[in-house]
């Protein structure tokens, strides 16, 4: 399963987190991960487990429907290449019911399901996962060779008296694991007895001579049950806790439902409607659903819609029991029996059955609080709620269960993106309210709540969505019947929204970016008696040609790059070109590591890079020499594993393999493997700053020499570069009033309207000589770039001329002018505008300087 965007961000910056731990003090790992994860989005200071304040303790916030459980199968693999030692950990995956216990152990056992092939890409395969109850099944020899995932309820760990529990219970089926153990090792033991003094064979002291990362999924309800004094009985090596709404967790990243609705994974908005009572509720959720169903019978999608009923307990003076609720619909709403299911702590209809198999006939399922949580069907759309939807409680968890969206994939027919909730309340504000509580406790901010809401009428008809449209001047074309889909191009149902327009017919809007061809086949598509499709597709595609970007009018600005003749090849330089040009060759380089040195302490590492002196604190080397065995590791592994965990872009994997090896060979000459072993975060950091340095001087010289003594050539036409109507990434859209008149593109990227950037690009675009400019966006794959030594350098501005010329403009405040970076820029622009014998203008524009931008370029193009 692919991961979305806003899921590898925050899997980096869990590795930031992780790898900062590793040599500097958790609050300082904390402020650094925070700043890659959303800049200045947490202020907290990091607030350490009880008792426990060398564990790094970290928080991934995540709204309902965010896959949490993916993310914590990936976060596995992040934990052992950056701060875990065991080459195998052991993860103890803390869940909160023994239902999702049940259901999460199912998945991280199948073989092909994404959290099970997340886990294996990380080791290699070399995984095994065994829930709490098959404990007695581990073997020393099977920890060993593989990553051992434990999945458990917290409950089993939770006690006052360790008594009470098995898990602290001696097991004469573990007794193998501590055979021959230090005396110095920190476990639990016998204080009376023949044997006094020996490690109690029990599996929390397993856990605990393991030290596990401990996964604990929806943290926010464990805060009065997972207590420091727990932790400590298990000496956790790191803690990584997932929620929606955390309590007490240091958070490093947090993904918003904007994210997840962008990233198709939650259906929005919210539809709701408020009724007066618990009947008429059921009643619309029943027509609801069957009007979904017709919908998704034309869609092509494969979308079953099922409704979710929250009955009432079954307590005195309740009337919507799920007894009553099964019988009104059967008896009032006259459902078919076998269509219904009830899911209760005392009844289990679901049990067995696959909601998603095409023959499976439920449409309606009756619950109080037992799908709660552990239960994904994104086929539910409907939630109805008898009980009153202020109340809490479980109400946010089973509202959960209808944002899923199914295949996490948008479908054109509208109506099948969102959810609809119908709740028993005395009026809309109050029912909106309630709704709007219970997605805040879901992880959305009150604002995305509030915007999430629609009020649904009586009868469910098409509203005019303006986020519909990308330009709402376009038309929307109306037809007497929706179209049948299941035959269309996977191209023609994304460049289609479809939805009831209130008027007994439907209507349809198109993606103004969809190529005209694709919309002519979804013209051809719909049949319609008092409509001529194909007559408004083509007065449709006039229309648009005539409100078009020059890109999208074909358009093109190419700009020429720079390149080096090689061998009798043309070689764009990129850093990596301009390192090899200055000598790079891990083959050839001295593999010693100056400053490295690793000091055995039984707390603490030492390690001296270059004269940076950092910290590395570790356990107890004792119980390290226990866990971790320098037996089981060679120059070979450790090289293995530091080429695994500190893989470089551009260096071939068998060359790295060997440098790693030849480092560990002259570093073992001085120091013992088995310290290396130990310390081996310290030797890949070291390893990593070395390279680093080796490049970057490389690098250096290979800018002089492009300087100096190599005649670098403009690579252009198929070896230039050209933004065109095939790509340009905004990034962050300018919103202001200011509207460009030469822009390429409709919409202007990473512009804040009255900032210093902004001013530069009024007086571009107003500057009589420009005849088209483009806002160059850093770091996006359609930006131009130029070269440095380390880095890729993206000029803020590129234009061409009225007499065909290019300008390329990087525009600095003042503070910003004059260091390393900067004459480094400049350098290479001032050689590209040397080169192309006039034909580029590279303008080095500054704040304070020449009365302005517009001076600048009068000056720069005279």
């Amino acid at each position: 399963m692919e991961l979305k965007d806003y899921q590898r961000r925050a899997l980096e910056t869990l590795r930031a987190f992780l790898d900062q731990a590793t040599i500097r003090d958790h609050a300082t790992a904390y402020a650094a991960a925070c700043a890659v994860g959303e800049p200045g989005a947490y202020g907290a200071a990091y607030r350490p487990l009880a008792g426990l304040p060398d564990v790094p303790y970290c928080c991934l916030r995540l709204p309902t429907g965010g896959g949490k459980t993916l993310l914590a199968a990936h976060a596995v693999g992040v934990a052992r290449d950056t701060y875990l030692a065991p080459r195998f950990p052991v993860v103890l995956w803390l869940v909160t019911s023994t239902t999702i216990a049940e259901q999460t152990l199912g998945a991280l056992k199948k073989i092909g399901h994404p959290y099970r092939q997340a886990l294996e890409a990380a080791f290699g395969g070399a995984v095994r996962v065994h829930g709490i109850d098959e404990r007695r099944q581990l073997r020393p020899q099977d920890m060993a060779d593989a990553a051992t995932v434990i999945v458990a309820t917290v409950q089993s760990f939770r006690v006052n008296n360790v008594a009470d529990r098995n898990v602290y219970r001696d097991d004469e089926e573990l007794e193998p694991h501590f055979a021959a153990l230090p005396a110095t090792v920190d476990l639990a033991r016998h204080e009376t007895g023949p044997r006094r003094g020996k490690p109690i064979a029990s599996f929390a002291n397993l856990l605990k001579l393991h030290r596990p990362l401990v996964i604990v999924d929806e943290a926010h309800n464990f805060t009065s049950t997972l207590s420091g004094e727990t932790f400590g009985r298990l000496a956790p090596a790191a803690v990584v806790e997932f929620t929606a709404t955390p309590v007490r967790s240091n958070v490093i990243v947090s993904a918003t439902a904007a994210e997840l609705k962008a990233a198709d994974m939650i259906k929005l908005p919210i539809h709701l409607s408020q009724h007066s009572s618990w009947q008429a509720a059921i009643a619309h959720a029943v027509d609801n659903r069957a009007w979904l169903e017709s919908i998704a019978a034309r869609d092509g999608g494969g979308i079953r819609p099922i409704s979710l009923y929250q009955a009432q307990p079954a307590r005195e003076g309740a009337e919507a029991t799920v007894e009553v609720v099964r019988r009104h619909l059967i008896e009032d709403c006259r459902i078919p029996e076998d269509r219904i299911a009830v899911a209760t702590g005392s009844q289990r209809e679901l049990d067995g059955i696959d909601l998603f198999d095409p023959t499976c006939i439920i449409e309606h399922v009756i619950t109080v609080d037992a799908l709660k949580e552990g239960w994904d069907c994104s086929f539910a759309y409907v939630f109805c709620s008898l009980a009153s939807i202020r109340s809490g409680g479980a109400v946010e968890q089973l509202l959960g269960r209808v944002l899923r969206m199914p295949f996490a994939t948008r479908r054109s027919s509208e109506e099948l993106n969102r959810a609809y909730a119908h709740v028993s309340e005395k009026n809309f504000f109050e029912a909106a309210e309630g709704l709007k509580d219970r997605l805040t406790a879901m992880g959305f901010d009150e604002r995305t709540a509030l915007e999430a809401i629609v009020e649904q009428p009586e009868t469910f008809e098409w509203r005019e969505d303006q986020s519909l449209f990308t330009r709402p001047e376009l038309p929307v074309l109306h037809v007497q019947e929706r179209p049948d889909q299941s035959d269309w191009s996977p191209e023609m149902v994304a460049a289609t929204r479809i939805a009831d327009d209130g008027a007994d017919g439907v209507a349809i809007t198109f993606d103004t970016a969809a190529p005209d061809a694709v919309l002519r086949d979804v013209a051809s598509a719909i049949a319609s008696a008092e409509t001529s499709p194909v007559a408004a597709m083509e007065a449709f595609l006039v229309q648009r040609a005539a409100c078009l970007s020059p890109a999208e009018q074909g358009e093109v600005l190419t700009l020429p790059r720079l390149a080096i003749e090689r061998d009798g090849q043309l070689e764009i330089l990129f850093p990596e070109t301009l390192v090899d040009v200055g000598g790079w060759d891990l083959r050839q380089v001295d593999t010693g590591l100056p400053g490295f040195a690793l000091t055995d302490r039984p707390d603490t590492f030492e390690m001296d890079v270059d004269g940076d002196q950092v910290v590395y604190s570790r356990i107890d080397a004792a119980a390290e020499l226990a866990l971790d065995d320098a037996t089981h590791w060679d120059v070979a592994t450790l090289s293995r594993w530091l080429d695994r965990t500190t893989r470089q872009r551009d260096i071939a994997q068998p060359i790295f393999l060997e440098y790693c090896r030849r480092v560990v060979e002259g570093v073992a000459e001085r120091i013992p493997l088995a310290q290396l072993v130990r310390g081996k975060h310290a030797l890949r950091r070291a390893i990593v700053a070395r390279v680093a340095q080796l490049r970057h001087e490389a690098g250096a010289r290979g800018v002089q020499l492009l300087m100096e003594s190599i005649a670098p050539v403009l690579a252009l036409g198929e070896n230039g570069f050209s933004f065109s109507k095939a790509g340009y990434d905004p990034r962050t859209l300018y919103a202001g009033p200011w509207r460009p008149r030469k822009h390429l593109f409709a919409q202007v990227g990473d512009l804040r309207h009255g900032g210093e950037e902004w001013m530069a690009a009024v007086q571009i675009d107003d500057h009589p000589a420009i005849h088209r400019w483009v806002r160059n966006v850093d770091r996006t794959t359609w930006s131009y770039t130029l070269p440095t030594a380390t880095d890729l350098f993206y000029p803020d501005f590129v234009a061409e001329l009225t007499d065909g010329r290019k300008l390329i403009i990087e525009y600095k405040g003042a503070d910003r002018t004059d260091n390393a970076d900067s004459r480094e820029k400049r350098n290479i622009g001032a050689r590209l505008q040397e080169v192309s014998g006039g034909s580029v203008v590279f303008l080095w524009a500054e704040l304070d300087r020449g009365g302005g931008v517009a001076r600048q370029i009068d000056a720069a193009i005279a």
